[in-house]
């Protein structure tokens, strides 16, 4: 369920920015249906997710997990595959069906949330400041820009194997802010993950947790943005 940071404090000043994820916010949540794969395949239920995905966070800016590394640009595509096999074992209790594992990524499509690209491109048109801030890997850069028209409406993109930063490290949310020219205090975040919005929200930008439903999630936008001063059309 979705749910909108507390009030900001008097004088806290109109909203200036807004700033989007890309996977669970632009797009759906990718590989939400681990659960099937684990279950078709009669991996331990959670399995999969753990292998793949790890604890989540990031320790001194240092990645704690592959996946985290992966999405800094420390690894490879290839190399982070080789260390699902090598760590299955231990993980799925036994080895992982790689060409399986492939097949079920390959066929889970990128759908988009055209509510919110269209939500997207008013606040452009309004002349409101936006930048898109995605955990994501280098190797699939091409797929998801090639979704929706992403230098069209985002002037400034921060993507964390690009920069070496990850979600929730704080220096990433300030890198952003600095890119936009805005104090965090006038920025709104959208983010499905509820570890990078409370990181966001501690710096003092504005936080949508954002739901299955993007219409409820745009509504809470909607009602922050009313509230810091843009009145939503």
């Amino acid at each position: 369920m979705s749910s909108a940071s507390p009030a900001a404090p008097a004088g806290a000043g109109a909203v200036e920015a807004v700033i989007f994820d890309y996977g669970g916010v632009i797009s759906v949540r990718l590989l939400g249906d681990l659960s099937n794969f684990e279950a078709t395949m009669g991996y331990p239920t959670g399995s999969v997710t753990e292998l793949m995905f790890g604890p989540s966070g990031v320790t001194d800016g240092a990645p704690v997990h592959d996946f985290h590394a992966l999405e800094m640009g420390q690894l490879s595509l290839a190399e982070y595959l080789a260390g699902l096999e090598r760590r299955a074992p231990e993980v799925l209790g036994r080895p992982l069906d790689l060409s399986a594992y492939r097949a079920f990524t390959a066929a889970s499509a990128i759908a988009v949330h055209w509510p919110v690209v269209h939500r997207v491109r008013r606040l452009r048109d309004d002349g409101v400041r936006l930048a898109l801030l995605t955990n994501n890997v280098r190797e699939f850069g091409d797929a998801w820009r090639a979704t929706f028209p992403v230098n069209e409406l985002f002037p400034t993109v921060v993507d964390s194997c690009e920069v070496g930063m990850r979600k929730p490290d704080p220096r990433i949310y300030e890198h952003t802010c600095a890119l936009l020219e805005v104090e965090p205090t006038v920025a709104v975040f959208l983010d499905d993950n509820e570890d990078n919005v409370d990181a966001a929200a501690a710096l003092g930008l504005e936080t949508v947790h954002f739901g299955a439903d993007p219409v409820v999630s745009l509504t809470e936008l909607d009602e922050i943005l009313d509230r810091r001063g843009i009145k939503p059309r």
